[in-house]
């Protein structure tokens, strides 16, 4: 009962207000005064008061409209979508009904969408390091055999002359030393004549015996004999040391001449050693050639791997930036699709403040569930009669749509 008449209160004060104003505006003495005035006074003054009068109008029905109960039939989903209940303290922008579960999972959604999206612009894709240009291998100097040939051309002089050597002493080797053969010769006719001498020695002694001359003369020839005969032994030993000599210097010209054919042999060999030496620097140089060859080659093969290995670190990071790019605007349509979703969430918001004075029961009709919130400028009594003016609802202010949640405002009259 003070709730009703404290608000019939207040309404019969604001129209008493809008009463006297009226009168005051046109009573005949404000009239009176207002004709004796110019013309462009009179002009002024009346605006004044109109705008004052309407100002007067407009506070008096916005006081009326802010303490009338404000009614709203909602329509929604779920009756869990409600976030208010009876008596509850409401501040203009506080959610009336809200679809707190599916906004929550959604903005948990958009969470993760845009953490990733952070991610993937954060994330740093290394480009490819382009390989440096290769110098090249030095080119080989030409080859050079001078001192090879110039062992070989000396090896084959050696060797002519070995075997020029080997040619003019060979008859001279091969034959005995004229010397030594003349002093044999010698030395065998000394003995020859010794031998000669000996005999007629002995032949005359022998005719002396037979002739029997006296012993003295036998005895004289006897000892000219022995004298004789050492003169043959000293010839015999003279002829055997010239064939001594004659052999030793026989010796000496076969151990010359093998000499010689082993210096012609040792000759050869050089000349061999100098002619396989050429042939092993030939054989290096085409080795080294070779190997130089087989460089170069690996060295290209190696280039074109790099360039090939380049070429697809190139693609791989053109790859990676369009897989980015892709997952960029994969993730930025999910986002605006949780955006669009989050959109079509409906939510009530209090359009006062005020208090929760009375929520109807739903009603649910396919699906569908309506109830009527009634906000009330004052705290709702809980004495019998004190809100059932407030909780009238206009049934033709109810307003429900079966495909997206409605809320409908409705003052009291």
């Amino acid at each position: 009962m003070n709730a009703f008449s404290r608000n019939n209160l207040i309404t019969y004060c604001c129209v008493g207000i809008i009463g006297l104003l009226t009168l005051v505006k046109y009573s005949p003495s404000n009239q009176a005064a207002n004709a004796t005035k110019n013309t462009t006074n009179t002009t002024v003054e009346n605006l004044s008061n109109e705008d004052e009068d309407g100002l007067s109008d407009n506070s008096a029905i916005a006081i009326l409209q802010e303490n009338r109960p404000l009614r709203m039939t909602l329509s929604v989903d779920s009756p869990s979508f409600l976030k208010v209940k009876v008596g509850q303290e409401i501040k203009q922008g506080d959610i009336i009904s809200d679809n707190s579960l599916e906004r929550t999972r959604l903005e948990k959604q958009k969470s993760s969408v845009v953490l990733q999206i952070d991610n993937l612009k954060n994330k740093t894709i290394p480009e490819p390091f382009k390989p440096k240009e290769s110098l090249g291998l030095k080119p080989l100097p030409p080859p050079i055999f001078s001192e090879e040939t110039a062992a070989i051309s000396q090896s084959k002089l050696r060797l002519n002359q070995a075997i020029a050597l080997l040619e003019a002493r060979t008859p001279l080797l091969q034959s005995d030393n004229p010397e030594r053969r003349a002093e044999a010769e010698k030395a065998e006719a000394g003995l020859q004549i010794a031998s000669q001498k000996v005999e007629e020695q002995e032949q005359m002694i022998q005719s002396m015996k037979d002739m029997k001359l006296q012993s003295e003369i036998l005895q004289h020839e006897e000892a000219k004999l022995k004298q004789l005969r050492s003169e043959m032994d000293g010839a015999s030993s003279a002829l055997d040391q010239a064939k001594a000599k004659l052999n030793a210097s026989a010796i000496l010209q076969q151990q010359e001449l093998q000499q010689l054919q082993v210096n012609v042999r040792l000759a050869q060999s050089d000349l061999e050693v100098a002619e396989s030496r050429l042939t092993a620097a030939q054989n290096r140089r085409q080795l080294t050639d070779y190997d130089a060859n087989l460089n170069e080659a690996r060295q290209q093969q190696q280039e074109n791997q790099t360039q090939q290995e380049y070429s697809r670190q190139q693609q791989q990071y053109a790859q990676a930036v369009r897989d980015r790019d892709y997952q960029l605007a994969q993730l930025n349509i999910s986002l605006t699709t949780i955006d669009d979703k989050l959109a079509q969430i409906p939510l009530v918001r209090s359009p006062r403040n005020g208090y929760i004075k009375r929520i109807k029961p739903w009603v649910g009709v396919n699906g569908r569930y309506t109830t009527t919130v009634t906000i009330s400028a004052f705290v709702p009594s809980s004495k019998n009669g004190g809100s059932d003016r407030s909780t009238i609802s206009n049934p033709s202010s109810t307003s429900q749509n079966s495909n997206t949640p409605a809320a409908t405002t409705n003052r009291g009259r």
